[in-house]
């Protein structure tokens, strides 16, 4: 089988995690990320970042503040990987230049649009146009990334097809 016919995978699969990620109650969502949350704050207690004399109320704050750093920094990250697999596909099938990277970061956005409207019905949920705007940004982020790589991949790649041209022949 070709990697054209399965190159949409990636995507599917990522849109498929991202809304039974959204799926979960809001208490369930909170509590997931809340671990990591405080898997940080310990960390940065231990690296002397913070000062250890936190009141218990303060340290509620500083967690709940990382909490929310930690929830949007999953949504951009989330669909920054989105828009580098739909990117991955349309290149697979050979689309090129602003094209490819307006219909990534398009599609991707309006994923982002629906997956917000979803949350409407999800209990404790809400859909947030801050979200939409925090996924857009994560989307702009992936393809300007993705499309990074793959000019680099393509410099090198040529740079040493170059090299190879120069090289003397080795008789033997």
């Amino acid at each position: 089988m070709k990697l054209s016919n399965l190159s949409w995978l990636p995507a599917l699969i990522i849109m498929i995690i991202i809304f039974m990620f959204s799926a979960k109650p809001a208490d369930n969502s909170n509590e997931s990320s809340k671990t990591i949350a405080n898997f940080v704050l310990n960390i940065m207690e231990n690296l002397n970042m913070i000062d250890d004399t936190l009141l218990a109320n303060d340290r509620d704050d500083v967690l709940n503040n990382i909490n929310h750093i930690v929830r949007k920094l999953a949504h951009f990250m989330e669909y920054a990987l989105l828009a580098m697999a739909i990117e991955f596909h349309m290149w697979v099938r050979k689309r090129r230049g602003v094209r490819l990277i307006l219909l990534s970061i398009i599609l991707t956005s309006l994923y982002a649009a629906t997956d917000e409207f979803h949350q409407l019905f999800v209990p404790g949920r809400s859909g947030e146009l801050k979200d939409v705007i925090i996924d857009s940004a994560g989307a702009i982020a992936g393809t300007f990334s993705f499309y990074l790589a793959i000019l680099i991949i393509n410099h090198y790649r040529s740079s040493r097809k170059n090299s190879d041209k120069h090289k003397p022949a080795i008789i033997s």
